[in-house]
């Protein structure tokens, strides 16, 4: 029997030496839907932080004065807008004056549209109905405002309760995998939802109900309707290129990068006609991933970003043609957490959201001429004052000699003996907390004593399916612990890996297919027989993008190809034990699989958490992810257990799972 060592401290969450607790992870300020006042002096912006003990988010809006560079709080952005795994959220609408501006807030149970005064003195209900409002934007004439309303929320509620009442038709519109009766949210509120035909894109009951467009004149208040069309679905397409980047100026000229995300070219068609191409190397061989206009010039702002996601900021001048470099970023410099969100620019100045791989995210300010930089708001300074590991950015080859990228964590304290790792897959950009889907707590398992790495996915041909990207995935693993064992670094008995979504999905098909990992956990499930039919009613487009990704068509007349794939199919090849925590919208995906390995000896545990989606949003439930999550790869990976009573069941059941195990290797 392999002894637990019990450690020298109170808990997980006391033992972090200089980085984020837990909690502090989850509770990491994020800024976005950064717009700058018309006469550009002044930048609205948002900060959302989410709180454990409330499950919520508290969101504020702030003004910086480019001028001053002074950043202060100046209203209140109400609850969070859930939808279907994100928070919505748009750029707010200034008023002409520049004292105010116009933004949507969930309040007591109704979006409506607020007014916020920039000088402090409060925000102001403008407008609210019986149906919620969707979606505000600026009209052309820069003196009002669109929005659009859907069906009143009376409209929505008796919708539901009618179908609770006489029964729900299951069509190809049901997902049968989550609740069928108000089992998501749904603008704000938990709701009925329905596919609306495109993979696993969801909307809620009467997403096909007319809409209703409004402008409301922002200096009266004065406001005037007309019919909007019902949205409509765009088939999705596989393999397609990627879209062209556009932003168009006050004068009508469209800038546009187009050709492959590692290699765009811009170039400019005015509104005469004339096209102009950008001469410089960084329009035509980089990876350009946001544009927009220099405010009153003829200027082309842009960003580029390498294979590890750091950004860099240019200026075109079409004039001149000449191509400056305005700023580069240790991650991220772009208008919030996503990278081809482009800063805010006004005639002198951009503002952007800096985050970097252990650097949270915080709001600075970028002279256009001088180049000069500035903070002007860091809602996470005291994470920032922590301690920080080393960090490396590395690039290694494959052995079929594609390069691919990574960004890696050393605890900051040397030790004696070669560490665990921990591996995330997928992309890497910002601040690392959890790795996309924010399910992993990096940094809390730098502090732990892991090296840990966060592996950018293989660049693909866009033919290669599903088993090619796979393969790939297990590639640049192996190559990656090869070189990190070469240097002394790794414990290459100790590995863990963890994985959303396509990094869930390559966790598993490495646990399969190697024996690589001591440890595994999972918040997607993989594609697997049973879920399969789930998806395949009359249609729906499931079967046809499941030929087109994994080339599988349906299990009972395609079980050969399947049997490459599925995990489900595989389990006596799977010994690694296994962490699935999942959302409820997805969580009977994987029954097949949990079933299949809870009677064998491998080690499994499955979690469902309730009222989430693809990505898990709730506070409560990030922290939990992230809790379990450290505690099992420190447990398979460290013969760590965390002393406090409220975990003790959690590793009884453990330590049962790993007897069982034994047992059954030694028979």
């Amino acid at each position: 029997m392999l002894t637990i060592l019990l450690a020298p401290v109170a808990s997980g969450e006391a033992a972090q030496a200089g980085g984020p607790t837990l909690r502090e992870l989850v509770e990491v300020a994020d800024i976005e839907a950064l717009a700058p006042s018309p006469v550009g002096r002044m930048v609205a912006f948002r900060v959302q932080r989410p709180s454990v003990l409330g499950n919520s988010y508290a969101i504020d809006w702030y003004v910086a004065d480019l001028a001053t560079g002074r950043s202060s709080r100046v209203g209140d952005g109400g609850a969070p807008i859930y939808n279907d795994g994100v928070i919505e959220s748009e750029a707010p609408v200034w008023s002409p004056d520049g004292r105010s501006f116009f933004h949507r807030a969930l309040v007591d149970g109704v979006i409506g549209i607020w007014r916020t005064a920039v000088d402090g003195s409060g925000s102001r209900l403008v407008m609210a109905g019986d149906a919620d409002v969707e979606s505000l934007a600026a009209a052309p004439d820069g003196s009002s405002l669109i929005y659009v309303t859907g069906p009143t929320r009376d409209e929505i509620l008796r919708a539901e309760r009618r179908e609770y009442d006489e029964g729900i038709l299951i069509d190809e519109s049901v997902d049968m995998s989550q609740n069928i009766y108000r089992g998501a949210w749904v603008h704000g509120r938990l709701g009925s939802q329905r596919l609306i035909g495109r993979w696993y894109s969801r909307d809620g009951l009467l997403w096909r109900a007319p809409r209703t467009r409004h402008r409301l004149e922002m200096r009266t208040l004065a406001t005037t309707s007309e019919p909007e069309p019902a949205p409509g679905v765009e088939p999705l397409t596989i393999g397609s290129a990627p879209a062209a980047l556009t932003a168009t100026s006050a004068s009508g000229d469209v800038a546009t990068a187009t050709g492959e995300t590692a290699a765009r070219s811009l170039s400019v068609r005015r509104s005469n006609g004339q096209s102009i191409a950008c001469p410089a190397e960084s329009c035509r061989n980089a990876r350009i991933v946001a544009l927009t206009w220099r405010p009153g010039q003829d200027s082309v702002l842009f960003t580029t970003a390498d294979l590890h996601f750091r950004q860099k900021l240019h200026v075109w001048s079409l004039g001149t043609g000449l191509v400056r470099q305005l700023a580069a970023g240790e991650g991220l410099l772009s208008g919030g957490r996503q990278p081809q969100t482009p800063c805010a620019a006004t005639a002198e100045n951009l503002v952007c959201v800096a985050a970097g791989a252990a650097s949270p995210p915080q709001v600075v300010r970028i002279d256009l001429d001088t180049r000069e930089r500035t903070v002007l708001l860091d809602p996470n300074a005291g994470l920032r004052a922590r301690g920080t590991p080393r960090v490396e950015y590395l690039s290694w080859r494959l052995a079929d000699g594609r390069s691919t990228t990574g960004t890696i964590f050393f605890p900051s304290r040397p030790s004696e003996t070669r560490a665990p790792v921990f591996l995330t897959y997928y992309y890497c950009p910002g601040y690392l907390r959890g790795g996309v889907g924010d399910e992993f707590p990096l940094l809390p398992l730098v502090d732990a004593g892991f090296v840990v790495g966060c592996l950018n996915m293989v660049p693909f041909e866009r033919s290669a399916d599903g088993v090619d990207l796979y393969r790939s995935a297990q590639a640049s693993v192996e190559s990656l612990l090869d070189m990190l064992e070469r240097r002394g670094a790794i414990d290459r008995a100790r590995v863990g890996m963890g994985g959303f979504s396509a990094g869930s999905e390559a966790a598993m098909w490495i646990a399969m297919n190697t024996d690589l990992l001591a440890a595994a956990s999972i918040s997607s499930p993989p594609y697997e027989p049973s879920a399969y039919w789930m998806g395949a009613m009359r249609g729906r487009d499931n079967p046809r993008v499941m030929r087109e990704f994994m080339r599988a068509g349906p299990p009972d007349e395609d079980e050969e190809r399947w049997r490459v794939f599925a995990p489900a199919l595989n389990v006596a090849r799977i010994s690694t034990p296994l962490l699935m925590q999942f959302p409820a919208q997805e969580v009977r995906h994987a029954a097949e699989l949990h079933a299949r390995l809870s009677n064998t000896a491998t080690p499994v545990e499955m979690y469902g958490f309730p009222e989430e989606a693809h990505v898990k949003i709730q506070p409560r439930h990030r922290y939990a992810v992230y809790r379990r999550n450290a505690d099992w790869f420190r447990y398979w990976l460290q013969n760590y257990v965390d002393p406090d009573p409220a975990r003790a069941e959690q590793y009884r059941r453990w330590e049962g799972l790993r007897l069982r195990q034994q047992r059954s290797a030694a028979e």
